[in-house]
């Protein structure tokens, strides 16, 4: 059984709730089942990103892990937090990040103070979901490491693991940082990086771009693996990395980035993606992710 930890007072739009463990269907207002499950097991902690409700977060986590292909020791746990849009959406979108800090404070916190008897803990998210897992794991920072952290199209700024959550960064094993730049809405949302970055230094300190679309700004930490962009060729978009619908197509594992100047679509498609086809783009990703979680 899949378990979510749902920090959403209402099921759509609102504000943060208490701390609830679901399997997606019903609340367990006793923890016990949870932890019992969880006991000297891998977990894989998933988030999605803004602008998304608790049904819409529930099918897109349950979808993507259908394609997450891990041993049977691990468990995953899917975070849904209230990231609905309360102001207009660009707006909100790079500024309104207090719903995604609280909620990662509450379940860093759940993770200290519940959950030492897990054998190991992986996060992976997407989008401004990035926050999220940053501030959990800085939350419990000191208290046990992170076997891998896995950011799809994070919506922060490229300097982030270096300066702001640089103590979450230090208490991760292996990060992984996938961004493409495609993502047109990480070009929207963060319109100074992407309105001279082309014309100055990145490094320049007046400069902010997405870690999801540009990658990470230097020095970078030591714990990143050094992903290449995703190939523009791919079209890989904001919202390719997961779907609510159906998740339609496999991959072979293990996969990794290719060139920049790869075509679409993808080696390792089964079955092979046809042009035009967009379906194989919320499978990739969690195949991605188990590849990583799967090294040694």
């Amino acid at each position: 059984m899949d378990w979510f930890i749902d920090l959403r007072a209402w099921g759509r739009g609102g504000p943060i709730g208490t701390l609830k463990l679901s399997d997606g269907t019903r609340f367990y207002p006793d923890p016990s089942p949870f932890l019992s499950a969880i006991s000297g097991r891998d977990l894989f902690f998933m988030t999605h990103g803004y602008n998304v409700d608790r049904q819409h977060g529930t099918d897109s986590l349950t979808q993507w892990k259908s394609k997450l292909k891990i041993d049977a020791n691990c468990v995953f746990v899917g975070i849904l937090w209230p990231g609905d849009s309360v102001l207009p959406i660009f707006i909100d979108y790079v500024w309104e990040g207090s719903e995604a800090m609280m909620s990662g404070t509450m379940v860093g916190k759940f993770v200290r103070d519940s959950l030492d008897s897990a054998g190991s803990l992986t996060f992976a998210s997407h989008s401004l979901g990035a926050r999220v897992v940053l501030q959990a794991i800085q939350t419990f920072a000191g208290f046990r490491r992170v076997r891998n952290l896995i950011m799809f199209a994070a919506a922060i700024e490229d300097d982030t693991l270096f300066h702001e959550f640089n103590e979450a960064a230090n208490n991760v094993d292996r990060i992984s940082v996938v961004y493409s730049l495609e993502d047109h809405v990480l070009e929207l949302a963060y319109p100074g990086g992407n309105l001279i970055g082309g014309l100055i230094e990145r490094g320049d300190p007046n400069v902010k771009a997405a870690l999801g679309r540009l990658g990470p700004n230097a020095p970078w930490p030591g714990k990143i693996i050094p992903n290449p962009r995703l190939p523009s060729s791919w079209e890989y978009g904001h919202t390719d990395y997961m779907t609510s619908g159906a998740a339609i197509g496999d991959f072979t594992i293990p996969v990794s980035i290719p060139d920049p100047s790869a075509v679409a679509p993808p080696p390792g498609m089964v079955p092979a993606a046809v042009e035009g086809d967009d379906t194989w783009k919320p499978c990739w990703s969690p195949a991605f992710a188990a590849s990583r979680w799967l090294l040694p």
